[in-house]
């Protein structure tokens, strides 16, 4: 699930870009797979970027890249983030036809790769000297059976947002920083919290930090620890508040509208990504950063809010995957990272300064250290399918058409049903 991106980045690990022209290396001291210089190649890159990342992806960085390359033509197609478009690529991929290039969410690496139809970019000779360079968290998104398939190209995560006067007026003088202390806050002074919804992305952090489980460590079971009794008491917690809505002792609400709610005052908490700033009117910025106060999402057991994000992966057809590796690694270099930047994606290259962009946007901060502890959501190929099955029954236990236990219970049977067909069992 990912809607347009926006900007931030924690402490990367090291490796210096340079910038070259033609068939040189971009990374000083690697050895660069060559384009033949006698034969002009075309690679077809698709992406999903927003309008105003599209039109800096178009205009400036494929000029840039073919500038520095000119026996390599990039031909951007700009696609919608949908169910259709993963069929398409699957029926173009698996009869060998382009594109070359697709910026991949990182939850569907996992269903390509299944079927086979991702390049182990890992086996390029220059891939070690390349990885070092990349944070490690959304680069693991890339890693199956001792192989990457891709390149980690922009990351994000959602942080904690609260409404100033509400927190001040509770007594606190800073972000919460457990869900025990933000819990205090909700029951004893009538405040709320605000979650868009009840699908994996929106609902994931709020279940974790309740102190609930999805699956096991290896993601093949889900029957003992979704429907565990640390499961079962995070949604009894999460029901005990959204029953309370109406109440003066508390609430969880889910609605779409959240924004009005935290500058108003009728919320205290939600969540949100950097996308939402990075669309947003001066003026609005300005009441947001006025009313409001940001943190990291309270962490529990190691996990904050959900990691997000898109690779680059080159699909197992291409016809070009020495020039579809040249320009994906150069993607991830410190020149295209800066103009990314502009319009809120998060880069990954260390020799970017960031300095000067938290000092004009200080609230972004929370975003930089809520990375350290967001949490990858399930590498399995039926993801998708398993996230609507979490999805349907927290709809049933939170509509109280089900039990908690027992749906709970459910949901893990069909799960597992799921895992044991991702792992052909």
């Amino acid at each position: 699930m990912m809607v347009n991106r926006w900007l931030l980045i924690i402490s990367l690990i090291g490796i210096v870009f340079t910038a070259a022209c033609n068939n040189q290396s971009i990374l000083d001291k690697h050895d660069n797979i060559q384009v033949p210089l006698q034969e002009k190649q075309e690679i077809v890159v698709w992406h999903t970027y927003s309008e105003e990342e599209t039109r800096i992806f178009e205009n400036e960085i494929i000029p840039l890249f073919e500038k520095e390359y000119p026996m390599i033509d990039v031909k951007p197609v700009r696609q919608s983030y949908t169910k259709q478009l993963k069929s398409a690529l699957v029926a173009r991929a698996s009869a060998k036809e382009p594109p070359d290039v697709v910026r991949m969410d990182i939850v569907w690496l996992p269903y390509f790769n299944k079927l086979g139809l991702l390049y182990p970019i890992s086996d390029f000779s220059d891939f070690d000297q390349i990885k070092s360079a990349l944070l490690n968290g959304p680069l693991q998104s890339n890693y199956f059976n001792g192989k990457y398939y891709g390149l980690p190209l922009d990351t994000n995560t959602k942080i904690a947002i609260y409404n100033k006067e509400l927190l001040q007026r509770a007594g606190y003088t800073k972000p919460p920083d457990t869900i025990g202390e933000v819990l205090d806050i909700v029951v004893n002074h009538n405040a709320a919290i605000s979650m868009a919804g009840l699908n994996a992305w929106e609902s994931l952090p709020y279940f974790y930090a309740f102190g609930g489980k999805l699956l096991d460590r290896t993601y093949t079971k889900a029957t003992g620890y979704l429907n565990s009794q640390e499961s079962i008491h995070a949604v009894e917690n999460l029901l005990k508040l959204y029953k309370n809505a109406t109440s003066t002792k508390g609430r969880l609400t889910i609605n779409t509208d959240r924004w009005n709610g935290i500058i108003n005052g009728d919320s205290f908490m939600i969540d949100e990504g950097p996308w939402f700033y990075s669309i947003q009117s001066p003026e609005k910025v300005k009441k947001i950063v006025n009313t409001t106060v940001s943190a990291p999402f309270p962490v529990t057991n190691g996990q904050g809010s959900v990691l997000g994000g898109e690779n680059l992966v080159i699909m197992k057809g291409s016809q070009h995957p020495s020039a579809a590796w040249q320009f994906v690694k150069w993607m991830v270099s410190k020149e295209p990272q800066e103009l990314m930047l502009k319009s809120g994606l998060i880069p990954i290259n260390k020799e970017i300064d960031f300095k000067k962009f938290i000092r004009d946007y200080p609230y972004y901060q929370a975003y930089i250290d809520g990375i350290n502890n967001a949490f990858l959501r399930p590498p399995v190929a039926k993801w998708d399918e398993i996230e609507q099955v979490y999805t349907n029954y927290f709809r049933l236990m939170f509509s109280g058409h089900i039990g908690v236990a027992e749906g709970l219970t459910a949901a893990a049977k069909e799960i597992d049903q799921l895992l044991a067909e991702d792992e052909g069992r």
